[in-house]
């Protein structure tokens, strides 16, 4: 499964990135962040996460816990393929 993390620093961006680089540290070998930007706009910073499914990507967040760094929202994905093969199936 893919996930999107919308993220808002709480803190300096020199805070975030120091505490990032913490958490990175404890990523399971079974999600992968396949892709992080800052942003500039309404958030500060987007990932691209996959996972093996969705309670293995909580069972990490849970384990990262809450912080006063920065807030999230997270949002599962799926390519528009998948999404239009949902659909047609539907259909019948």
């Amino acid at each position: 499964m893919i996930a999107i993390v919308l993220v808002k620093f709480k803190k300096s961006a020199k805070e975030v990135a120091e505490y990032g680089s913490k958490v990175l540290k404890t990523i399971p070998k079974n999600i992968r962040i396949k892709a992080s930007y800052w942003t500039m706009g309404r958030y500060d910073a987007v990932w691209i996460v996959e996972a093996p499914n969705e309670e293995k990507l909580f069972e990490w967040f849970l384990k990262v816990g809450r912080t006063d760094i920065a807030r999230t929202e997270t949002m599962v994905a799926m390519t528009r393929d998948k999404a239009m093969k949902m659909l047609s199936g539907r259909r019948k």
